[in-house]
């Protein structure tokens, strides 16, 4: 109920008794009390300062349902395929003590290598990366200049080609010398079939290493060599093509946010009706089967928890696998509707959950290898499921209660005020087919009440009609005193503690809510005021 809030503007108004004290109090100035009347807050409540405006729903008939949509779970790229960082260590030496004069040019060694990328059980044909790095690095021990290339056969690079090279400069055994080359490897294609074509996770390379052609040769002994070094980093997949593996996955316990019943803090509700749609969507090339093993309702206020009973906790659901487009995916979908007739989902809602914990196991491929390794995955690919709850408000209450806090800004300080007590008078308009009870404390920082601020009075319910709908609005007055004691703790760093609490006006039948329903406020003060006193 934020837009009530009693004391909060206090200080604003009662700026007009500072004109009656002077800018300065003199020593042998005239003291005396003065009561005045002052307007402090008028405010309107509707549904949507109860709960947030995004999550009402407003129907034809003007009724009201609150729908919250949030995702549930999601399964992403780095769950299912993750390339580590991978070094990869080529050396040459000559294979006799030598030593043996080299021409200008002369290419010291020409190898062909394949290296098999560690991925675990997955068995890759084709990867297409978004991101990634590869550094190669030289280190020559020979007494020339070297020029070494990097030939990958089974990659195109963004711009075409696929061979690196650098060039380091005449090193020797006890002073070697360095060179590194880097290149950015998004967009980049791997064949990973290997040479023949037969294979997985597995990368061609030819390797050559030169005599610089512009210097003098070198003379070579058995102590002499060239160590190339090819490192793949930061690799993020924007596309993988294979075979990703037979095997389980543990998703949670884990916990989401429930932003339905935020704004209340106490009390009990009865729902007439509630719908649960959860949406599962497959973005993955591969078939999936997935074993919801709790969903429950938590409020963090009380403790309480519901599980969730439906048929989905009772076996697996089989999700199809998404359709590759070849430039994009289509996925796959599973949907199921828990209701009021099929489940406890009354119940799940009635205790109030801030929060929802799930845990559930999947299964990827399932049934194995039954695409002969065609499983794909985009960057974009997810396994995800949405959560849709549509609650309309029609319901019994019994004790709902909101909160807020306020600081007021009185005049003077805790040293030194002249305002000593005061009455609040609450003039009520209420449309709601609910009574009102306010109770005010003044509580510390920490939330601590430090005194109750007894409430006279109560907020009368708007009268039903025979549609049991709300037509004109029912008024009311409710009083509050401020004691001495009471002003001076509100000096002291203290907040006000406003609640309101509401129950529906009959017990005996579900109420609507329309969105055209409001509660209008109006406070004023009557305060006592010591002119010239100590403020």
């Amino acid at each position: 109920m934020k837009n009530v809030r009693p004391c909060i503007r206090v200080a604003s108004l009662l700026v007009l008794l500072f004109s009656m004290a002077g800018c300065r109090k003199e020593q042998d100035a005239s003291r005396w009390d003065v009561d005045m009347l002052v307007p402090l807050v008028s405010s309107t409540l509707t549904i949507r300062d109860l709960v947030a405006d995004s999550l009402v729903s407003t129907e034809a008939d003007g009724t009201v349902a609150l729908i919250f949509r949030d995702e549930l779970f999601a399964v992403d790229l780095d769950t299912l395929l993750k390339a580590p960082d991978t070094s990869f260590v080529y050396a040459y030496g000559l294979p006799v003590p030598g030593p043996l004069n080299f021409p200008a040019g002369f290419n010291f060694f020409n190898q062909a290598d394949v290296q098999r990328f560690d991925l675990g059980d997955v068995a890759l044909r084709r990867l297409v990366l978004r991101e990634g790095r590869l550094e190669m690095r030289m280190k020559n021990m020979v007494a020339s200049a070297v020029i070494g290339q990097f030939a990958l056969p089974g990659v195109v690079l963004p711009s075409g080609g696929n061979v690196l090279s650098t060039t380091v400069g005449a090193g020797s055994p006890s002073s070697p010398t360095f060179s590194t080359d880097q290149r950015d490897l998004a967009g980049s294609s791997f064949d990973l079939r290997g040479p023949n074509y037969n294979s997985v996770n597995t990368l061609q390379t030819d390797l050559s290493a030169q005599l610089d052609p512009a210097g003098t040769g070198a003379t070579v002994t058995d102590q002499d060599s060239v160590v190339i070094e090819a490192r793949y980093s930061g690799l993020v997949p924007q596309y993988a093509k294979g075979y990703f593996g037979s095997r389980a996955e543990e998703v949670g316990p884990d916990t989401n946010d429930l932003g339905l019943f935020d704004a209340i803090i106490d009390g009990t509700i009865d729902l007439e009706d509630a719908t649960l749609r959860l949406t599962v969507e497959n973005g993955l090339g591969a078939d999936v089967r997935i074993a919801m093993r709790s969903l429950q309702a938590y409020n963090s206020r009380t403790g309480s928890t519901v599980d969730l009973t439906h048929s989905i906790l009772n076996g697996p659901i089989n999700l199809n696998r998404a359709l590759d487009l070849g430039n994009g995916f289509t996925p796959s979908y599973y949907q199921t509707t828990v209701g009021a007739s099929n489940s406890n989902l009354l119940d799940f809602l009635e205790c109030l959950p801030d929060r929802v914990n799930y845990a559930l196991d999947l299964w990827l491929n399932p049934l194995g290898d039954v695409s002969s390794g065609n499983d794909f995955l985009y960057y974009e690919s997810r396994l995800r499921a949405d959560l849709e709850l549509e609650v309309p408000l029609r319901l019994r209450a019994q004790g709902l209660t909101l909160e807020t806090l306020s600081r007021p800004d009185l005049p003077g300080s805790n040293e030194g005020h002249g305002l000593r007590s005061g009455i609040l008078r609450l003039f009520a308009t209420n449309g709601f087919p609910m009574v009102g009870l306010v109770q005010l404390a003044i509580v510390d920082a920490e939330g601590n009440v430090l005194s109750e601020v007894p409430v006279q009075g109560s907020i009368p319910a708007g009268p039903l009609g025979a549609d049991g709908l709300v037509h004109s609005s029912a008024t009311g007055e409710l009083t509050a005193t401020l004691t001495p004691q009471q002003v001076d703790l509100l000096y002291q760093n203290t907040q006000l503690r406003t609640r309101v609490v509401l129950s529906t006006s009959t017990q005996t039948m579900y109420l609507r809510i329309l969105e055209s329903y409001a509660l209008q406020v109006q406070i004023t003060a009557a305060f006592n005021y010591l002119v010239n006193g100590d403020e």
